[in-house]
């Protein structure tokens, strides 16, 4: 793995306090610790039997926890939430609804999908000319370059190839 590719990779205590915030946002519920153990293994690739033996329960115990927590995060996110597809949807959400700073400017969200109905269009975007220059914008070009490729980086760890 290279460089640039390990710092786009994000780690599961970002993700734990995203959903947890999500969640908290949206229902005023924080999540418990068996909840965080499900999410942990779940983002390492763990079996249920796995999280059940650390946690010191039973799988049966874990998996219907689970299936309650996917259930919720389906409903918070308003889109399909489960075990196999939890790392790359939480991680897509982080990226397209992050804000970033450039130079002293807050960029609300940047649009990965091209063919979503609402694209965002760099050439017209309004500015104050005496804040944001070619400099500022060629910035954002960056940021959303970099944030493609955490993208690519994290459908290629799914087997997903260009095909």
């Amino acid at each position: 793995m290279t460089e640039n590719h390990a710092n786009l990779v994000m780690s599961w205590q970002e993700v734990l306090k995203y959903v947890d915030d999500l969640l908290f946002s949206q229902t005023g519920q924080h999540l418990d610790s068996l909840q965080m153990s499900i999410l942990r293994g779940v983002f390492e690739n763990q079996k249920y039997a796995q999280i059940a033996k650390e946690y010191n329960c039973t799988e049966g115990h874990v998996k219907d926890e689970a299936y309650a927590l996917w259930q919720r995060l389906s409903e918070v996110l308003q889109e399909t939430l489960n075990k196999s597809n939890f790392r790359a949807t939480i991680e897509r959400n982080i990226i397209t609804n992050s804000a970033f700073l450039v130079h002293d400017n807050r960029v609300e969200s940047i649009n990965l999908c091209p063919n979503s109905p609402q694209p965002m269009d760099l050439d017209n975007v309004q500015t104050e000319p005496d804040r944001v220059g070619e400099e500022s914008l060629n910035a954002l070009e960056n940021v959303r370059k970099k944030a493609k490729l955490e993208v690519v980086a994290n459908l290629a760890q799914l087997g997903l190839t260009a095909e």
